[in-house]
């Protein structure tokens, strides 16, 4: 890496590593974590537990968790490593055009854009996998090839979105060798996976998206409370000035339509579009922010100083400033947090009312089950679901007996998943079932909060357990 390369990544790594101590993710992180502990102790994903990723992030944190234990830190560190890296990707892309100044406008966007939110979820690796093949690409296609290949086994739209994006770059020699190398890499690393699941795989991924994904969709603009603040105005408008950025690149590619390289992340912009429409929530637009950070910056590098500059340069700086006022404003207003308890937090803070509801509760179930016994975490109904909180499993070291870490609408509101986790709870004999009666598990004004499922597991729960304890939003209930 050059001098500049190197500043760039510490400064990546001080941008978004002030909050890494900062909140947990009850549902996101939890599935993640969740996952790699589930692989760590032997299982096979799709076949002995359900979810709708690709395996490779599973895997690495299962490695994690076996060389460190179960830790909230460990993924954080890597999370972090890995948007100083990216941010360092998308400034060699765009530098490349030879105008310092907007590449270093295009780093800014990327990684603030990329500091906050995250999670231990397999956007990361995959963007910075496809972001490294896209830019190895006319050095070295096979290695670009390989790389595109590797994203798929984290995100597959990402590597094939990034797959494209080498085929952009790449000569015409050289194209074919790229696209052969990233086939075999990817199904080097998921058909283990799919021969140990077999139809399994594909329905819990792509049937996902196809079936249940859409359950999900949220509007794209939802009704805005925040009065005359610039910030929140900024926050609440961003999707459509993310759309609004899209547009003022397609309009540019028509007009000057620029050589095929210029426009190797146009696929992975797709691809965020699709994503960001599918959920509109913060977490749903980074792949599109980077995206746009790139195309935006080597459009506004290849344009000569006049009217079309100025149009991209600003539609970047748009994304640039939502990012950098976010950062500002979590750095000059650190929210009052304190430490998560249960011996695997290593640190890491949540709010003091959950803190203190989990100091209660961890201690509680760990006494009701001291061989290790299971434990089963559920909203409060699961006829109507938004979501669940599996990192109580890894906060308690404890396992779910059922295959059904997830709780989202579509999954286990079928009378088939629900007469699994029964089967599950009986054969386990599972002593302690902790309702988690969070205002997050509140429906959502979607297609998943007007869903009615199955009340055969509710019906079940009732008649088996029964309340003996609350800790905050936690209800402990044990077997009658």
């Amino acid at each position: 890496m050059r001098r500049r390369d190197v500043l760039l990544f510490v400064l990546g790594l001080l941008i978004g590593g002030f909050t890494i101590l900062r909140g947990i993710g009850p549902h996101d992180e939890g599935l993640m974590l969740q996952a790699g502990e589930r692989i760590a102790a032997g299982q096979w994903p799709y076949r002995d537990f359900w979810t709708n990723y690709e395996p490779g992030q599973g895997v690495v944190l299962a490695g994690l968790s076996t060389v460190f234990g179960p830790s909230l830190l460990a993924w954080r560190i890597v999370a972090l490593l890995l948007t100083a890296l990216t941010g360092v990707l998308a400034y060699r892309l765009v530098r490349r055009e030879r105008h310092e100044g907007i590449a270093l406008l295009a780093w800014l966007a990327a990684v603030t854009a990329l500091a906050w939110p995250t999670g231990p979820g397999p956007n990361p690796p995959a963007l910075a996998l496809g972001l490294g093949a896209v830019l190895l690409a006319r050095r070295s296609p096979l290695g670009a090839g390989a790389l595109a290949g590797a994203a798929v086994w984290f995100r597959p739209e990402i590597g094939v979105a990034c797959a494209i994006g080498v085929w952009l770059s790449c000569g015409a020699a050289a194209r074919w060798r790229a696209m052969g190398a990233g086939l075999v890499v990817a199904v080097a690393g998921l058909l283990p996976f799919a021969i140990a699941a077999g139809g399994a795989m594909w329905d819990q991924t792509i049937g996902f998206l196809l079936d249940q994904q859409g359950l999900q969709r949220l509007p794209l603009l939802p009704a805005y409370g925040g009065g005359a603040d610039p910030n929140r105005l900024l926050e609440w408008a961003f999707p459509v000035l993310l759309l609004a950025a899209t547009a003022v690149w397609v309009v540019w590619w028509v007009v000057r339509r620029p050589p095929l390289a210029a426009w190797a992340l146009a696929p992975l912009a797709l691809f965020g579009l699709g994503y960001l429409l599918g959920r509109t929530d913060e977490f749903h637009s980074v792949p599109l922010s980077l995206a746009l950070a790139v195309l935006l910056g080597v459009a506004a590098a290849r344009e000569w100083p006049g009217p079309w500059r100025w149009v991209l340069v600003l539609a970047l700086a748009v994304i640039a400033v939502h990012g950098v006022e976010r950062r500002v404003g979590q750095f000059l207003h650190p929210p009052a947090l304190a430490a998560v308890p249960g011996g695997v937090g290593d640190g890491v803070k949540t709010d003091p009312a959950d803190a203190t509801a989990l100091a209660g509760l961890i201690p509680r179930v760990r006494a009701l089950t001291p061989g290790g016994e299971s434990v089963f975490v559920v909203p409060p109904r699961t006829d109507r679901v938004t979501v669940g909180d599996p990192l109580l499993y890894v906060l308690l070291r404890r396992p779910n007996p059922t295959r059904y870490d997830v709780m989202q609408p579509g999954v286990v509101t079928t009378a088939a998943a629900q007469r699994s986790m029964i089967a599950d709870l009986e054969r386990a004999r599972t002593p302690v079932v902790v309702r988690w009666l969070d205002p997050r598990t509140a429906p959502e004004d979607n297609a998943g909060g007007r869903l009615r499922g199955a009340t055969l597991l509710d019906r079940y729960l009732g008649r088996t357990y029964a309340p003996t304890a609350r800790y905050g939003p936690y209800a402990v209930y044990t077997r009658r």
